[in-house]
């Protein structure tokens, strides 16, 4: 079995992941009708019509999946002409964050009037105790997922697919020929994706889906959402079990920068560690 098996079943992955979204919506919703439970008392009630709006920003990372396996197969992107990345390519990725992040706000506020500094509770917590529980549960996230997860999942998928290429945003980091391209790379790593991966993720995607069904049911689909589409299969499972931690931590806090300093920490403690003269060697 090679990389194109692997894609496939990350694409699979997606596929089944979605349809299980599918089915407990509607499920969670006949449930509601047979016990006739009240309208939620919560100061924002999510309605279906979230559940479509909220897919607008995500396809957008959704896709990749499937860009990937339609350009494997077809010979778009052949093994011997794998682009090598720079500073306009980062710059790119950048933008790309911007927008996605950009589309997330933006129908929060414009089109369903909701402020996202409430909606997210960005000013529930100080800042103090922001960062001291975004550190605690950052080095908590990376001793269970990059360390016991992913050396586990890495070990047992290698010995069945062989040997699988390392997620893109690591192939940025070893292919960086400058200052100017190594402190993008960061910037993209430590600030771009966190923010917006959690405000889409975890703020949008988790809260409607959390409201339309249950938080544990919601943070194991979304869970996978998140880890399918950073494309890598050795990282599918340390990348879920992270996002269950990030799902645990703005449940019980209230507040998104949590998360996204939980994240913001993950990235950069694996960055740190590429960076190391023995992890370069």
């Amino acid at each position: 079995m090679d990389e194109l098996a692997a894609k496939h079943v990350l694409l699979d992955f997606e596929l089944i992941t979605l349809i299980a979204l599918a089915v407990g919506v509607v499920f969670y919703a006949l449930l509601r009708r047979v016990r006739r439970e009240q309208p939620s008392l919560e100061p924002v009630d999510y309605d279906i019509f979230d559940l479509f709006l909220m897919f607008f920003p995500a396809v957008l990372f959704l896709i990749n999946p499937i860009v990937e396996v339609v350009a494997a197969t077809s010979g778009i992107a052949p093994p011997a002409e794998k682009p090598r990345h720079d500073i306009s390519s980062v710059l790119v990725n950048i933008g790309y964050f911007a927008f996605v992040g950009i589309m997330t706000c933006g129908i929060l506020e414009w089109i369903r009037n909701r402020r996202v500094v409430d909606l997210f509770g960005l000013r529930t917590l100080r800042f103090p105790k922001i960062v001291v529980l975004s550190l605690l549960g950052g080095v908590a996230a990376f001793l269970i997922c990059a360390w016991a997860v992913g050396e586990f999942s890495t070990s047992y998928l290698e010995g069945i697919f062989g040997e699988l290429e390392v997620q893109e945003p690591v192939k940025m980091f070893q292919q960086s020929r400058s200052l100017a391209h190594l402190s993008l790379s960061v910037v993209m790593a430590c600030v771009a994706a966190p923010v917006v991966e959690e405000f889409l993720f975890r703020g949008y995607m988790y809260g409607t889906l959390r409201r339309l069904t249950n938080p544990v049911f919601s943070a194991v689909i979304i869970g996978g959402l998140f880890a399918v589409v950073h494309g890598n299969l050795p990282a599918l499972l340390p990348l879920w079990v992270f996002s269950l931690l990030l799902s645990f931590a703005y449940e019980m806090t209230r507040c998104l920068w949590v998360p996204v300093g939980m994240h913001i920490f993950f990235n950069a403690a694996n960055i740190a560690l590429m960076l190391m003269p023995e992890a370069a060697e």
